[in-house]
């Protein structure tokens, strides 16, 4: 393989037709169950048929007592404001450095959203969540980003000194543990997305939950009729309303939970083939002074599976990261990426508004000293964690491209 960049007129790395990367991988036996749902029903209105197997293989799968599915990972984080109680007038501590979706349901229901600092893997802290305690602070949430589990056992504990109800949003870490312990074992309530994820559904969420209560609000907020005056007990002070629910639908199509309940027959093979290529990454950039795989140690926490971090080292390249990332991308490594979407939420308009029902006009954001965040999503990039056979080839490729591209630009 010629060492000369392909930018500077050598030739490119990978010649190999794109995408580069689809998820799931349409395999006969998804395509199976897809044809199957569609002759067995569309629309499912109670959890009698596909919608209830998934839920339930899927809180085995995360080990929680009980699992609602939404239509996407946002309804069931902004069914958790509700089932929570949560108000304006009411905050929750979020991660400034997260996807919008962690937080955006909280300030769509007029609560306040305080945000905190990140620590090395982009992730909140207990110390990054205490300063940002006030008296009004009822919650927190947290994000694993990319997969790397939080330190749940000390912020469980921070929570529970100071009477906060914990909340997850695993949906970058559907494989991951801490200790031992499955993300979301530890919170009052968590939140799955499944639209792209390691374990996904097309499009969803789940909302997982410890207690029943938790569980009968989630249908009242997204399962309204047959569903709730089946599940919810008579006895139960909101059965009243199991009739109209809060009065919203936000079901998971039946083909998605299909496609859920393959993939869910599958995460042993799924987990393990990505846990291989995960592996195999980290070991070939093991010493390499650009840019390294920005996961957590194997004896502090699982990894959760959704994308391989990468961290760039700014000061041992001759370039910066834009540059390197560009120079990947002409190499033919398409995959190669700077999250846009995944980024410092906390200067958004969105919460500054403090009137959930006032016109969306410009509003000032707060200013804020995030130097975490800042490190963090300065030298971040990520690539896909291929989980399918057959994908050894493009595997071999990016791993060529940013041995080749680092060895060019080392300082």
């Amino acid at each position: 393989m010629s060492s000369l960049l392909a930018a500077h007129g050598g030739p490119a790395t990978i010649d190999i037709p794109g995408p580069h990367y689809q998820w799931p991988a349409i395999t006969a036996d998804l395509e199976q169950a897809v044809l199957q749902q569609t002759r067995r029903s569309l629309s499912d209105r109670d959890a009698s048929g596909i919608l209830g197997e998934f839920e339930r293989a899927f809180a085995a799968f995360v080990g929680a007592p009980y699992a609602v599915s939404f239509a996407t990972g946002t309804a069931a984080i902004h069914a958790m404001s509700r089932v929570a109680g949560l108000r304006p007038g009411d905050a929750i501590i979020a991660p400034a450095y997260t996807f919008l979706a962690t937080a955006t349901p909280f300030a769509f229901e007029g609560v306040t959203v305080r945000f905190a600092d990140a620590d090395a893997y982009g992730n909140l802290t207990a110390d990054t969540i205490a300063a940002q305690l006030r008296p009004d602070v009822r919650a927190v949430i947290v994000t694993h980003m990319w997969g790397n589990p939080c330190d749940m056992p000390a912020i469980a504990a921070f929570c529970r000194e100071h009477d906060l109800l914990l909340f997850e949003d695993c949906s970058h870490a559907h494989f991951a543990a801490r200790n031992g312990q499955h993300v979301g074992s530890l919170a009052d309530m968590a939140v799955y997305s499944t639209n792209q994820k390691a374990i996904t559904t097309g499009e969803g969420g789940v909302l997982t939950m410890r207690e029943q209560k938790y569980h009968d609000l989630a249908l009242l907020f997204g399962h309204y009729n047959k569903r709730c005056q089946h599940e919810i007990p008579p006895e139960a002070d909101y059965y009243p309303f199991a009739f109209t629910g809060m009065g919203l639908k936000h079901r998971m199509h039946p083909l998605a939970a299909a496609i859920g309940v393959q993939q869910l027959h599958r995460a042993g093979e799924i987990e393990q083939r990505r846990r291989t290529i995960l592996e195999r990454v980290t070991d070939r950039l093991a010493g390499n002074p650009v840019i390294t795989t920005a996961t957590v140690p194997a004896d502090t926490g699982q990894h959760g599976l959704y994308v391989i971090g990468l961290r760039f080292q700014p000061g041992n390249a001759t370039v910066n990261r834009g540059e390197f990332v560009k120079l990947c991308l002409a190499e033919g490594a398409h995959e190669v990426d700077v999250p846009g979407s995944t980024h410092d939420i906390s200067t958004e308009p969105l919460f500054a508004r403090t009137d959930p029902h006032a016109p969306y006009q410009p509003i000032a954001a707060r200013a804020t000293d995030l130097p975490g965040v800042r490190d963090f999503q300065d030298t971040f990039i990520k690539i896909p964690i291929w989980g399918y056979p057959g994908d050894e080839e493009v595997v071999d490729g990016y791993l060529a491209t940013l041995t080749k591209v680092s060895t060019a630009v080392a300082a």
